[in-house]
Order: C-alpha cells, then structure tokens, then sequence
C-alpha cells in the first residue's frame, strides 16, 4: 500500500503531466458521483466518490476548518475494486491543490492559450499558492500582481513568485487573466472594471462565498465549468448563464463567451480520479497506454 504525505505529493506531481491526465480522464470512460456534504458548526466537510478501472475506487473526504491552518485538509483513498485493498493513502490537502490549478491550467488554454500578460491573484491561501506554482510554471507570464486580504501573506507570495502587491480595483482593471481564491462572501472580481478580453477564474469555496458580480456573468453570458451540477447548486457565481463542463469543451462543445470569458470551479470528483491517476502513474503503478 501507497502512503503519501503532503512533501511526497509536492516532489511527485508534474504540472504539465497531470494537465494531460485531468485531459485524459475528462475523455475517459469513469464515474464521478456527486459530493456529500456536511456542515458541523462552522466546519464543512465533503465526501467525494468516484471510479476508473485503471484505479479502482477513489473517495476523498475533504474539510474546511476555519479554526485551524491549513483551513484545508483531506485525504484521498484509491481501493481496488476487485480484491477491495487499499492501494494507496494520498494527502488531500497537497493533491486537491495540484489538480484544482492544473484544471484551471487546461481551462486557460481553453479559453485563450499558454500567454499571459498580466496575472493578477486575488486570495493568498492554498489555492493561490498551487495556482501560482502551476501558472509560472506552464504559462509565459510577463507580470503577476496579488491582492489579500492578509497583506502579510500576500507579501510572502510576491517575494516567492517575483509578484507585486496592489489594491483590488487596480488589479481588476489591468490584470490579463484573473484567479480568484478566496472565502469572501462579497464579489472581489468586478465586472464594470474588467477591459474586453479578460479571462476570470474563480476556484473560491461554496456558498455562501461569493466571488463573481452579476456584472462578470452577463458579460461572459456563457462559463467553463469542472461540474455542471456542481456549479449549479452550490456557488451563484454563474448563475443566469449557460455553462459548458471541461469535458464537454474538450469534445468540441463552444462556450459562447461574451466580451470576458469565464472558468468557474467547484471540485468534482473527475478531478481526484485525475489526480490519484496522476500520482500512481507517476509511482509506476500505472501502466500509461
């Protein structure tokens, strides 16, 4: 049996290669169930379910605490689904963030290509973090601009990424491409400040979060989606418009952007299947075709 903390998951995963497998998936014959959630106080909690037959059975339980840090935690569990071991235990927490950016990474070149002019990061948790590190990474970016709430933290990721740090109406007016982050209730991209052209992404957590204005939406009148269903029922931020999943666009299904284009993620399970595909692979556990 596989056991994998978050340092091991860090070392093993290749960018560009689980943007292929999350590709790969997507056009595969698999099965991603719905997410069960739960709500215990203040702390979420969401079981995720899915099958591939070069995998098995995977399930991850994920959970935001606010009281603690990380906020995030999970774990992934890959179990055979003839013999029913378990082959292998992932840190979620580590992987959830790989595959969240390296979807947003497809869903990018989707929309508009591997050329970034300005990147312009709203949030400094773990989701800008791996987003970042996915971004620089595949992606010709000539400038990336942070704003956060935490200016600390911010401070800390532009002397990472060679970033720097600006107010949000600034970053909304100038940036090329923008990833929204955060666990803000209140819209932080603003659709009256965004120039024609503005690819958006919006990774932030379900309800009640809220990150994109209803300005954004009727602009883009069309967005990327990881899950329909998902998005659906469990974020307004593209609500009123229609939506297009990944998989649906990488088999020629055109999402009718306006003048902005839109990607809107809300995690599905396709997207675990992707990544514990990517981490046996890479393990050697998986004999790619």
């Amino acid at each position: 049996m596989l056991v994998l903390g978050r340092e091991d998951v860090d070392s093993i995963v290749d960018p560009g290669g689980l943007v292929e497998d999350i590709r790969k998936i997507y056009l595969s014959e698999h099965i991603a169930l719905e997410r069960i959630p739960f709500t215990f106080g203040d702390t979420w909690v969401g079981v995720m379910r899915g099958f591939h037959k070069d995998l098995g059975l995977v399930i991850k339980i994920v959970g935001i605490y606010p009281r603690s840090t990380p906020s995030v935690k999970g774990i992934v569990i890959v179990i055979d689904h003839v013999g029913g071991d378990v082959r292998a235990i992932i840190d979620g927490y580590s992987l959830t963030g790989w595959r969240t950016a390296c979807a947003s990474a497809l869903a990018h070149e989707l929309m508009g290509g591997r050329k970034i002019e300005v990147l312009g990061v709203i949030g400094s948790g773990t989701q800008a973090y791996y987003h970042l590190r996915v971004f620089t990474r595949l992606f010709r970016i000539d400038r990336i601009v942070i704003n956060s709430r935490s200016v600390e933290k911010a401070s800390r990721l532009a002397r990472d990424f060679g970033a720097d740090t600006i107010d949000l109406d600034n970053l909304n007016r100038i940036s090329t491409t923008i990833i929204a982050a955060t666990n803000s209730q209140d819209p932080v991209v603003k659709g009256s400040l965004l120039a024609p052209g503005t690819i958006v992404i919006s990774v932030g957590a379900p309800k009640p979060v809220r990150e994109i204005d209803d300005t954004t939406a009727r602009r883009a009148s069309c967005a990327l989606v990881d899950t329909e269903k998902g998005v659906i029922e469990e974020s307004d931020d593209a609500k009123g418009i229609e939506l297009v999943e990944l998989g649906e666009a990488l088999r020629g299904r055109t999402c009718n952007f306006g003048d902005i284009k839109l990607y809107k993620s809300v995690g599905t399970s396709t997207l675990d299947i992707a990544g514990a595909y990517h981490i046996l692979r890479r393990r050697g556990l998986i004999k790619a075709p």
